[in-house]
């Protein structure tokens, strides 16, 4: 797709300064030639091209981009200087957002990776969470399930706690602000309305009325001096909207004095009666209106119905990468093959600081966790189709039968319980590397239910059909010990 037009970038950004013609692992490779000339973009910034718009707001718009030099997709926010302008508000504080999320760093957070400013707009570059919208789950379902919501609710209560612990606010907490990722994990984004006075030194005091009025405090409503718990209100009004589809609060015609009002009074819309007693106990607490008597993020992380009691669930996450986490083939490839500084890289990792050496850390360290993993599937479908072949093929089956006519075992190796004569206890054990691949005789599967069960850490376990026809398709289990076990029981 032809260039539309290029901006210049104010802000410094590191070149790829490596030689191409370099040999380079190949799942650190740069992009081939067609992703970049495939890719829809309108412009490009820097090492990014813009391309479609994925959302919009008053003032910005976030656009689906591609990094030139690893290939690897991110979400770009763009917000328009020039429209800023005319909110006093917003041109005071739109640095801010980028300030807030180079200081936090959490698994259910977007992560902040390079930052990009030209005569008319501000860039935000983070990572892409290709799972979308929790909207559009939602509407498409309709409500969702009490099990997913209660997953979704643990992660964005994890998230909060971690942004309180921080010294920051979110104060724009909903639905459209929650994305999944490719594992169906929430990541929490838009942090232009967050607050962190005591940090950073901004003027804003907890008394600005913003934020959606749907999912405000109703302190923050009335505007009034307010603090942490105006988050956990907005939690409340989250997990509401996953388990019912609605809004706890509404009123027609709107009027923002009736919906504090109808907030005050509690009355809360009906709830579906499939809901548990223990999640209708959690939102009454969530949609305190009081906020003196509404719980602080660290109180509702113990309730029963969140289950975080659990050490390793509910335990702190470090702001910074410790050292001992650097992907050290990712840190080899940048200074020898891309030649960025050991220290450059170093320091903008652990630091979490928005750079172009953030992101090409970032995005390659992705990069190489996918390839990987894609790598090991492909091997083990690869293994699955050989024998999948090769138990197909006649001389194999002759063969195998020989071997199964000729096979013995004393009566004192075959329990009753398990065999009507010592013959019917006949199987092929074939082994490869790391798998298990085991072929049954039909004396020994006839007139019999059958209960295979493989152990051990890296072993699969294959009944394949055309030995047994009526397991289909191929039984696959996982393992977790180190012994190998068969049981067959009679009908």
């Amino acid at each position: 797709m032809p260039v539309a037009d290029s901006d210049m970038v104010v802000d410094s950004y590191h070149e790829a300064k490596g030689a191409e013609g370099e040999d380079i692992p190949i799942s650190l490779c740069s992009p081939a030639a067609e992703i970049l000339k495939n890719f829809y973009h309108t412009k490009r910034v820097g090492n990014y091209l813009i391309g479609r718009k994925l959302g919009e707001g008053s003032f910005a718009k976030v656009r689906e981009g591609l990094h030139a030099m690893t290939g690897e997709k991110v979400a770009v926010k763009v917000i328009d200087k020039r429209k800023a302008k005319k909110d006093s508000y917003v041109t005071k504080n739109l640095r801010r957002e980028g300030h807030i999320q180079q200081m936090i760093r959490h698994p259910n957070i977007t992560q902040l990776l390079d930052i990009l400013e030209t005569e008319n707009s501000y860039y935000l570059v983070m990572e892409l969470c290709p799972g979308g919208n929790l909207m559009n789950r939602i509407y498409d379902k309709k409500r969702l399930e009490e099990r997913e919501t209660q997953k979704y609710i643990r992660q964005l209560v994890l998230a909060v706690e971690h942004l309180h612990r921080a010294g920051v606010v979110h104060r724009d907490l909903k639905i459209e602000n929650l994305l999944l990722d490719e594992q169906d994990n929430i990541k929490l984004i838009d942090f232009g309305l967050s607050n962190c006075a005591g940090i950073l030194g901004y003027s804003d005091p907890f008394s600005t009325q913003c934020g959606s009025p749907a999912y405000a405090a109703p302190e923050l409503l009335s505007r009034k001096k307010y603090g942490p718990k105006v988050d956990v209100w907005s939690i409340g009004v989250n997990m509401y909207a996953m388990l019912t589809g609605t809004l706890p609060f509404t009123v027609e015609p709107f009027s923002l004095r009736a919906l504090h009002q109808k907030m005050v009074d509690k009355e809360m819309n009906p709830l579906p009666p499939s809901l548990s007693t223990a999640a209708i106990c959690l939102l009454k607490k969530l949609l305190e209106p009081d906020p003196n008597k509404r719980p602080n993020i660290h109180q509702v992380m113990a309730d029963s119905w969140l289950q975080l009691a659990n050490k390793n669930t509910g335990a702190p996450y470090l702001n910074r990468i410790h050292i001992e986490e650097i992907n050290h083939t990712v840190l080899i490839h940048m200074t020898e093959k891309m030649s960025y500084k050991h220290s450059e890289v170093l320091s903008a990792v652990l630091t979490n600081r928005a750079c172009h050496t953030l992101a090409v850390y970032f995005l390659l360290n992705k990069k190489m966790k996918r390839l990987s993993k894609e790598y090991r599937v492909s091997k083990i479908l690869y293994k699955y189709q050989f024998f999948t072949k090769y138990c197909k093929d006649e001389y194999f089956q002759t063969q195998w039968r020989k071997h199964v006519d000729k096979l013995t075992i004393p009566p004192k190796q075959t329990p009753a319980y398990l065999a009507k004569s010592a013959h019917d206890f006949c199987c092929c054990w074939l082994v490869m590397k790391m798998h298990v691949f085991i072929f049954l005789s039909p004396c020994f599967t006839q007139g019999r239910s059958m209960h295979v069960c493989v152990r051990h850490p890296a072993f699969l376990c294959f009944v394949h059909p055309c030995v047994h026809p009526s397991i289909h398709p191929p039984l696959i289990l996982p393992s977790t010990h180190c012994t190998v076990r068969l049981c067959v029981s009679p009908t």
